[in-house]
């Protein structure tokens, strides 16, 4: 099977080098003519190699979380997608997966673990974006207890026992009160007490993560060789990178009685940041909305995002492309060749918002982990302009950053088989 799946990547690389066209679904001319890239449908995409940069949307249907392989072999999870919520409740979620049978958070870790490079089974960082179930996992009594008893396992707190890590980061650390001084919650509760026992089991540390920052999360393995790589913090907590060296700046009222007043929601306070390697951009920013703007201006907190970012290849779509975000104006200035979103009810994505992407960029390409039926007579035209509609979804950044490909793999099993190819694509 090794001896396979480097067949399949010298066929990949020889694809690459020749910058065939985008789709490879499908041949045209000779209908007996084979195209190299069939080899890997219904295989296992081959492994990563040094130089490369993966991107992993994995879909548990319980809302977002990504993987990434740095090129040294630095690893990433952003986020830890495993809500609670029942498929009764009026939005309805979409049917877990692979089944269930498997937590959200199992899922991940499993799929996490498929993928790991194979001299590096550690994950180096765990971001979170904000405190959200669906993006760090809900909590409940109900769910089994980790090592040491004092916490319950979901989300980020069951894939961190299932695979070690070095350093979790996070918009609260270590206090856990901004903006409002109180009391945490029990899902915070237990996300301290998971932490508390990693610091122990794994060596693992915590640090808050910083607006404006590009030394943060770093090559950890080989940096010097890969100079053109670059992670900068754009946001976080209302404060933004100014576009100034390290320099942010809080675009949130400096009166915590008025902040407060207004009730912000915590989706505002996500974690922003752009990754760049070579020619290649890559734009996430956890549910990061503007609804409430007309009242309070600052709670559009992707308005001065847009004023320091630039265009980029492929963004993840905040807030899994509802309504409230990924505003024209955020979107003129990224203008996605490539958006990657992680739909997980039956309102993502918003019809609107979709038209959004395609007004700032008609050729934009997007792939979705999920789409409810329901929503695709919603979305009229443009569902059929829809690149994918269920699995997960890699992006695969050749060495350099000079091109990708995007690949969809079946979250029906534990398998990962590739369902469809597409690129390579040209980085701008």
């Amino acid at each position: 099977m090794r001896k396979i799946k480097w067949i399949n990547l010298l066929l990949l690389m020889l694809l690459i080098a020749c910058g065939k066209a985008e789709n490879k679904n499908s041949n045209e001319g000779d209908p007996d003519k084979k195209d190299p890239i069939d080899s890997l449908i219904g295989e296992v995409l081959p492994d990563w190699q040094e130089g490369y940069l993966d991107i992993h949307a994995i879909n548990t249907g319980r809302g977002e979380s990504t993987f990434f392989i740095l090129p040294d072999g630095t690893t990433m999870m952003v986020d830890a997608s495993s809500s609670l919520i029942s498929p009764n409740n009026e939005f309805p979620p979409p049917p877990r997966k692979p089944n269930d049978n498997i937590s959200s958070g199992k899922a991940i870790s499993n799929y996490i673990k498929h993928f790991l490079p194979s001299d590096n089974k550690r994950l180096n960082y765990i971001l979170i974006s904000h405190f959200h179930p669906d993006h760090m996992g809900g909590e409940s009594s109900s769910m089994p207890l980790g090592p040491d008893g004092n916490f319950t396992k979901n989300g980020v707190t069951e894939i961190g026992v299932e695979i070690p890590f070095d350093l979790l980061m996070d918009r609260g650390y270590p206090d856990y009160d901004y903006p409002w001084d109180r009391k945490p919650t029990a899902l915070i509760s237990n996300y301290i007490k998971f932490f508390n026992w990693a610091k122990d089991a794994h060596n693992a540390s915590a640090e808050q993560f910083e607006a404006g920052r590009n030394d943060q999360i770093i090559l950890k393995k080989n940096a010097s060789k890969y100079k053109d790589f670059e992670i900068r913090n754009l946001a976080v907590n209302g404060e933004v990178w100014t576009g100034n060296g390290i320099e942010s700046t809080s675009r949130l009222p400096e009166d915590s009685i008025e902040l407060n007043a207004a009730e912000p929601n915590e989706n505002i306070f996500s974690n922003v940041f752009q990754l760049s390697y070579g020619k290649f951009d890559y734009f996430t920013g956890g549910d990061i909305q503007y609804n409430g703007r007309t009242q309070h201006p600052w709670k559009d907190i992707e308005a001065p995002i847009a004023e320091v970012v630039s265009q980029v290849d492929v963004m993840k779509a905040s807030h899994h492309g509802t309504s409230n975000t990924n505003s024209s104006t955020l979107l003129n200035k990224l203008k996605p060749e490539v958006v990657l979103c992680h739909p997980w009810r039956d309102v993502h994505p918003n019809p609107e918002t979709v038209q959004r992407f395609y007004d700032a960029n008609n050729s934009c390409k997007i792939f979705l982990t999920n789409l409810d039926p329901s929503n695709r007579e919603k979305l009229g035209a443009n569902a059929a302009k829809l690149r994918s509609t269920n699995g997960h979804i890699v992006v695969r950044v050749a060495p350099g950053g000079e091109e990708y490909s995007v690949y969809s793999l079946d979250d029906s099993n534990e398998k990962y088989l590739i369902k469809q190819v597409f690129g390579p694509f040209k980085s701008k």
